[in-house]
């Protein structure tokens, strides 16, 4: 069985090489880092079914994950991806020191060049077999409508426009078809006992109900890639970059580590200066996706959400005005989702559309 995807790179993509602030012309998308955010989102659907079904077990996931023909550690997967450029991307420069707006290239450009994709027209080319092919493939179909890919693919940097879908790519024309095909099969599969834990919340990021939203937005890949940012952030809210910010501490909900030359959120063993502790790293429980007008499975912008417990259960922050302590539950992830859909639902004219 085959399918084919024909994308274009529609916001900057960055996935490195020999050099990860240099565009690699022989690779501009990478077959593994495809595969990678593939694997991430089948992962996050087996724990959704799991945990809907009052089992949430991360080995469990990851045994539903190798039944879907994903692979092990020591089994290889049943899918192959190639990558033909059809027409290459332009490869533009952020220059050390200056700023283009984008907020992971301009970290990076504060002691260096570093370069970005944009553009071009590739095919993704799946090749495999078996029972679980299409639903592997509405799985991707879902991954690269919801996330990015490489540097930055959580905050709508790396999305790539599907523009054609052919073969035995998917059917299905909205990401809310696609995930509630996903979930079918997935549910098949979770079969389990126990009863779910009213109140609670996956201990991983998991495509299940009350624990995972989709949304459109009305905001273009600029304004949703600063909303990372806290001066952005600040500005959003109050009109001034130097305003508290509006996410008051609960900005941690954007991702750890934040700390810089000691200050922002950090282990509570930690202090000024003191190198952070691995323990904080932790991705954003927000994804943010900005696609053009020919994406097949929807245009536009969206903005997903996941709520989880894989996060420290304590943090300190640590600022001009002092410390405090953060401790993180259940509750603590619940409020700070509420506090960013607050901030942003009349903004960007949020409209859900899962579940």
């Amino acid at each position: 069985m085959k399918a084919e995807f024909e994308v274009t790179i529609a916001t900057p993509l960055s996935v490195g090489s020999f050099d990860p602030n240099l565009v690699d012309r022989h690779f501009y998308i990478r077959p593994t880092s495809v595969k990678g955010i593939w694997r991430w989102w089948a992962r996050a659907f087996a724990l959704g079914a799991l945990f809907e079904a009052g089992c949430p077990d991360m080995k469990a996931a990851a045994g539903l994950v190798a039944k879907w023909g994903f692979g092990t550690t020591g089994a290889a997967s049943a899918y192959r991806i190639t990558v033909e450029v059809r027409e290459p991307p332009q490869v533009k420069t952020v220059r050390r020191r200056q700023r283009s707006g984008i907020q992971r290239l301009d970290l990076v450009a504060l002691s260096r060049d570093v370069e970005y994709a944009v553009g071009g027209r590739f095919v993704l080319r799946i090749e495999g077999g078996g029972r679980y092919f299409d639903h592997a493939l509405r799985i991707l179909a879902v991954a690269l409508t919801l996330s990015g890919v490489g540097k930055g693919s959580r905050k709508s940097l790396g999305v790539l426009d599907v523009t054609a879908a052919r073969g035995d790519a998917p059917r299905e024309r909205s990401v809310r078809d696609l995930i509630e095909a996903v979930k079918r099969e997935a549910g098949r599969d979770a079969a389990c006992t126990g009863k779910a834990q009213r109140g609670e919340l996956p201990p991983a990021p998991a495509i299940a109900r009350d624990a995972f939203e989709v949304y459109s937005a009305r905001a273009g890949f600029q304004e949703v890639h600063g909303f990372f940012l806290r001066p952005n952030r600040a500005r959003a809210a109050s009109g001034s970059y130097s305003a508290p910010d509006p996410m008051d501490h609960m900005a941690w909900f954007f991702g750890l580590p934040r700390s810089q030359k000691g200050t922002g959120y950090m282990s509570p063993g930690e202090g000024r200066g003191s190198e952070r502790g691995k323990e904080l790293r932790r991705a954003s429980a927000v994804f943010a996706a900005a696609h053009g007008d020919r994406h097949v499975y929807g245009r536009g912008t969206y903005i997903s959400i996941f709520l989880s417990l894989d996060w420290p259960e304590q943090l300190k922050w640590v600022g001009g005005s002092g410390t405090r302590t953060i401790r993180i539950d259940a509750a603590a992830v619940r409020k700070a989702w509420d506090l960013f859909l607050q901030l942003v639902q009349s903004r960007w004219g949020l409209q859900r559309v899962w579940p």
